[in-house]
């Protein structure tokens, strides 16, 4: 097997980041404010930039900074100015996806390599030379790309590094170039804007059967319908088609690498990306720690353990699937049967905020917990239960049964030392 890949990780926020970080990877990427997609979820302000990059780099990790928003003229103006003020604090790489803007990074700040982001939609080896000669030292490949393709570029291209994306939400559109949002609800996709018209919930009226022709077989027969956005555009009807090969509404499963990722390091893919810059700082931490024991154990000669699996199960998601690497039928892919996501096994259910010297915990709660039931302390050792049995309400020390909700604060006793800032207290929902 070749050599271990890097493990790169969302940082939505600086959170995100801290998360991350402790629970493995080796490289993090957060968007520059107004220059990346994921704006509206952005939570890097300019002046985190710099401690996110100081915190990375004393631990030995790298940081890339995300500028891959693709603008129009009006979205130009003070480009430069933002450009240089982050290459200033020196990150490790910036994602950029616009031929304009990359040309201006290599003009005004050509010591920091460029990493072309899933937006160029990069499916060939002859696009990933042609970026290579433009200065490109990485190409993150189009999510549309099988493993045989990417093994072949990987062989036609041997001298520039390729990331894949490996874990979180998948786009309906050609790597996430979509204009719905924008149709639907006048958001942008392509600035950063998309509010993900894609998960909506529809109705259909007026279904009736037609041919597309004369001499029509069965599998001619088109469903015609009218369509409402009952969320967001109610009375507002769109007309709808359907044929033998169904109607694809959209909504994508999650992309979940784990059952390929042996085949991706057998390849030598040189970097293995978790999408996710607008989830929590919890579901930050826990995929990247599903995927960093994976990652060490595929490169050690060991089986992808049950414990990833395990953790991911446990998150939230639109169910798993590994999409167009391994291509598959697609009721697979596509979620037919329900808009919102399985909520998963695990809930947050307290914030830590500080740890006394004897161990306990102090607790902000946000779901209701307790009744004689343990909770989950997750952190970067590993998964440990706490009994609720002596828990008490912070404010008289008195013990409570359970923590009815948000706006209560408790203690917990907790025989581990921990780092407060990232872990986590889960109740199970079984």
């Amino acid at each position: 097997m070749s050599a271990k890949p890097e493990l790169l990780a969302p940082a939505g926020a600086p959170e995100n980041l801290r998360q991350a970080l402790a629970y493995g990877a080796d490289a993090v990427y957060a968007g520059i404010p107004r220059w990346s997609l994921r704006v509206r979820g952005n939570g890097f302000a300019r002046s985190d930039f710099a401690d996110g990059i100081l915190r990375a780099h004393a631990l030995g990790r790298k940081f890339y900074a995300v500028l891959n928003v693709i603008p129009h003229m009006r979205r130009l103006k003070g480009f430069a100015d933002a450009l240089k003020e982050v290459a200033a604090l020196k990150p490790d790489a910036l994602i950029m996806a616009d031929p304009g803007l990359i040309m201006e990074a290599r003009e005004l700040c050509p010591e920091i390599p460029v990493h072309l982001s899933v937006q160029a939609n990069t499916v060939n080896a002859l696009s990933v030379k042609f970026w290579q000669r433009c200065g490109i030292s990485r190409c993150i490949l189009a999510r549309e790309l099988p493993l045989s393709e990417i093994a072949m570029i990987r062989e036609a291209c041997p001298d520039t590094e390729l990331e894949v994306f490996v874990h979180g939400a998948l786009c309906i559109a050609v790597s996430g170039r979509c204009l719905i949002s924008g149709l639907l609800a006048r958001r942008d996709a392509n600035t950063g804007a998309c509010n993900n018209s894609c998960r909506w919930p529809f109705r259909m009226r007026n279904v009736h059967s037609a041919v597309c022709g004369e001499e029509a077989e069965e599998d001619d027969l088109v469903l015609k319908a009218e369509l409402e956005d009952t969320d967001n555009r109610p009375g507002q009807w769109m007309d709808m088609e359907e044929d033998a090969h169904g109607t694809y509404l959209m909504n994508s499963k999650d992309l979940c690498a784990l059952p390929v990722l042996k085949k991706l390091m057998e390849i030598g893919v040189d970097s293995l990306k978790i999408e996710g810059r607008s989830r929590s700082a919890f579901y930050t931490g826990a995929v990247t720690r599903a995927y960093r024991l994976a990652i060490d154990a595929l490169a050690s000669g060991k089986d992808v353990p049950d414990l990833s699996y395990e953790i991911v199960n446990s998150l939230p998601s639109r169910g798993y699937t590994t999409a167009l690497l391994e291509p598959g039928r697609p009721d697979a892919t596509q979620d037919y049967l329900q808009n919102s996501p399985y909520p998963g096994r695990w809930r947050i259910c307290g914030g830590i905020s500080a740890q006394d010297p004897d161990g306990t915990l102090h607790i902000t709660v946000k779901n209701r917990f307790g009744g004689g039931k343990d909770v989950l302390l997750f952190t970067p050792e590993g998964i440990k239960r706490l009994r609720t049995d002596h828990m008490r309400d912070a404010n008289t020390g008195e013990i409570v049964a359970d923590a009815p909700g948000a706006g209560y604060f408790v203690t917990l006793p907790c025989p581990y030392q921990i780092d407060p800032e990232v872990c986590t207290l889960l109740s199970e929902e079984i």
